[in-house]
């Protein structure tokens, strides 16, 4: 798998805050692979399996699909024994995950079978029906429903995984890991110090060596221990594993880049969502997917703004592949492309024609899970585009700052407090207007120099607003006179509260 460390262009907010990210960790989050027995993986290729074995297609069900079910679940069974585990029924109201994380905190997450779980769900399947153009019966796809079981696993090398096994023909099955995972495991073998939290690395001591574990990711390697897998588990590998084909189904490839401090991130992507909230057009999704927006394009787009229990996410959608980004522990900013069909993407690779021929085009990625490289190269490029793009944003985190400073009370040096600053209680205002009186531009203004623009206030009560005034940093003394002119903050915060009030909220309420 080659993948390149990400690298922006000069004003990217990498660049801009390289001083507070700790660095940058790409890798697969999510995988989910399908395992498909060619031999008997669609009708044509069943009818044949059932020629061979003299079955006629009336005898499917009886005499093929109902013994090999009765197989499979006598083998689960079994396994369920030597194991001593219980065979969980899951109903729809129960979530799998909270099972298994149930059981995990109970036993650890040392190798070996966590669980076995099963569920009466959804499959694809064959049904023996009449082809009305023939007039001969034959196999046909149809929508069913038949008994599953999760075989939830802790493998050695991939962490939390499971295997779900259907109980009728074709037995096509699902297999899900987690690349956080698997790269935890690596970087643990490969002595790199790091620290995880929910998914995510919060720390790890050299990300280069990281980013190049993940880059020598082995579809090969992940092939073989799928096979064995399977071989454990499912009876009819017996007979038809060397037709066995796996391919991907869903993926998830998911950019980190992680802060030294959670005090960082929080001002900082409420900037970039509202960037991407507002922002971010119909053109833009296209761009981030690596296609061009045309007038034969077709496919649905859409932004959405979701609120999860740690946060918001921001989510852009193009057909079956999506962009999210959110933040994690309030120190790392995740972007991540999601993907329900590889073949949304696009590379150069050797098309096979039907006459033999190869040329090398432009071509849609195959399924096969030895495409996952490419795919990984396809959604990196995703990720990268999308933060070059919200990278554009006007950093207001600097004037969220000094809004702050101004409008919460603060204390001078004998530990005093000075309420901050209020523009719409009359006493502020009266004040403001006073000192941004243009005859004090060059001498500045002082106690005695405002009494006779404010009449009705004593003495005392304008030096208590000058004090508060220079402790809350708007105003400053020139040198060791009672003169005081306005700092550069000051003159921002008064000439921009002023318009904010005069322009916006005065019109409204006149309405």
């Amino acid at each position: 798998m080659n993948t390149t460390t990400l690298t922006f262009e000069s004003d990217s907010l990498f660049n801009r805050y390289k001083n507070d990210i700790e660095g940058t960790i790409s890798c697969f989050d999510r995988l989910i692979l399908f395992g498909t027995f060619q031999s008997i993986g669609h009708p044509e290729a069943m009818g044949w399996e059932l020629h061979k074995q003299n079955i006629r297609l009336l005898d499917y069900e009886k005499k093929f699909a109902n013994p090999l079910r009765l197989e499979l679940k006598d083998m689960i069974k079994g396994i369920a024994l030597s194991e001593s585990l219980p065979i969980q029924m899951v109903n729809r109201n129960q979530r799998k995950e909270s099972i298994v994380s149930e059981i995990l905190e109970k036993r650890g997450d040392h190798s070996g079978i966590i669980c076995i779980l099963s569920a009466m769900e959804s499959c694809r399947c064959f049904h023996v029906k009449k082809n009305h153009k023939t007039n001969y019966l034959q196999l046909q796809w149809s929508p069913g429903k038949c008994l599953h079981y999760y075989i939830y696993l802790m493998d050695a090398e991939y962490g939390l995984c499971y295997l779900r096994i259907p109980t009728w023909a074709p037995f096509r099955l699902q297999f899900y890991f987690n690349g956080h995972d698997w790269l935890e495991r690596q970087m643990r073998m490969a002595g790199i110090d790091f620290e995880k939290i929910d998914n995510s690395f919060i720390h790890i001591s050299d990300y280069q060596r990281a980013e190049e574990i993940v880059s020598s990711f082995d579809a090969s390697s992940l092939h073989r221990s799928l096979n064995n897998i399977a071989q454990r588990f499912v009876s009819v590998f017996s007979r038809w594993g060397d037709s066995l084909h796996w391919s991907i189904y869903q993926a998830e490839w998911a950019t980190d880049i992680v802060f030294k401090s959670d005090t960082i991130l929080s001002p900082l992507y409420h900037e970039l969502q509202q960037t991407a909230i507002f922002e971010v057009q119909c053109s833009d999704i296209y761009k981030f997917m690596g296609k061009r927006l045309t007038l034969a394009s077709s496919q649905e787009v859409s932004s959405r703004l979701k609120t999860l229990l740690e946060g918001t996410r921001i989510k852009h959608t193009l057909g079956s592949t999506s962009i999210k980004m959110y933040d994690k522990q309030d120190q790392v900013l995740r972007i991540e492309t999601t993907t329900n069909n590889v073949s949304d993407f696009k590379h150069h690779r050797e098309v096979r024609h039907r006459d033999g021929s190869t040329t090398m085009k432009y071509a849609p990625l195959l399924k096969t899970i030895y495409s996952i490289g490419a795919l990984a190269e396809q959604m990196h490029a995703c990720n990268k585009r999308y933060i070059s793009f919200v990278s554009q944003w006007k950093d207001h985190t600097k004037g969220q700052t000094n809004l702050n400073k101004i409008c919460n009370s603060n204390r001078d040096e004998q530990n005093r407090s000075f309420r901050g600053l209020n523009l719409f209680q009359s006493v502020d205002l009266k004040f403001v207007l006073s000192i941004l009186n243009g005859k004090f531009t060059i001498k500045g203004f002082s106690n005695r120099l405002l009494q006779p623009l404010l009449p009705e206030w004593n003495p005392h009560k304008i030096s208590r607003l000058l004090k508060r005034f220079r402790v809350l940093k708007l105003i400053k003394r020139a040198g060791r006179t009672y003169s005081y002119y306005l700092t550069k903050l000051g003159k921002q915060v008064l000439v921009a509260s002023l318009q904010l009030r005069e322009r916006i909220v005065i019109p409204a309420l006149n309405n």
